[in-house]
């Protein structure tokens, strides 16, 4: 059941990346949407669990929207997918500042190891600026809390599971 849910959170998120460019092409570059499952998965989930929902994000990303490198979203998410879920399990960050500064570094972090990714294997980068960066940060951070919030109200308050420890 839950390698479903995943399934449906990575493709919802697809959908919904497609509807963004295909509404508002300029919008593609500010919102994330492939990043949201990643955040809720490491947030709210475990540091395992985010990895593979962010390779799977990031793979899906990479063979629908870009032509060029396939695989560096996948790594980038499943790195960083890796690092959120790290921080997630020792910090309770379920809570609104948590969410929305773990989305905002998140796709901060998501465009700078891309960018530097990029860089490494000596494509072509359009430079950074640092304000758009904020700006799109702090969007992605009301995104991701706003998809908390639909997920906490559809599933219930509790919908994390507790941990069963063997002893």
């Amino acid at each position: 059941m839950s390698f479903l849910l995943a399934v449906l959170a990575v493709g919802g998120s697809l959908l919904v990346q497609a509807a963004v460019g295909a509404w508002a092409p300029g919008a593609q570059r500010t919102v994330d949407a492939m990043l949201w499952p990643v955040a809720y998965y490491a947030l709210a989930r475990s540091q395992r669990s985010a990895m593979l929902v962010g390779c799977a994000a990031g793979l899906v990303q990479d063979a629908w929207f870009e032509a060029g490198s396939f695989g560096v979203h996948g790594f980038v998410k499943t790195l960083l997918g890796w690092a959120l879920g790290g921080v997630g399990s020792r910090f309770d960050l379920n809570r609104f500042l948590g969410q929305f500064f773990g989305g905002a570094l998140l796709f901060a972090g998501d465009r700078l190891v891309e960018t530097g990714l990029m860089l490494l294997l000596d494509l072509e980068v359009s430079p950074m600026r640092p304000a758009p960066l904020v700006a799109a940060a702090a969007i992605n951070g009301v995104l991701v809390t706003g998809v908390f919030a639909v997920v906490q109200r559809t599933a219930g308050r509790n919908s994390r599971r507790p941990i069963r420890r063997r002893g």
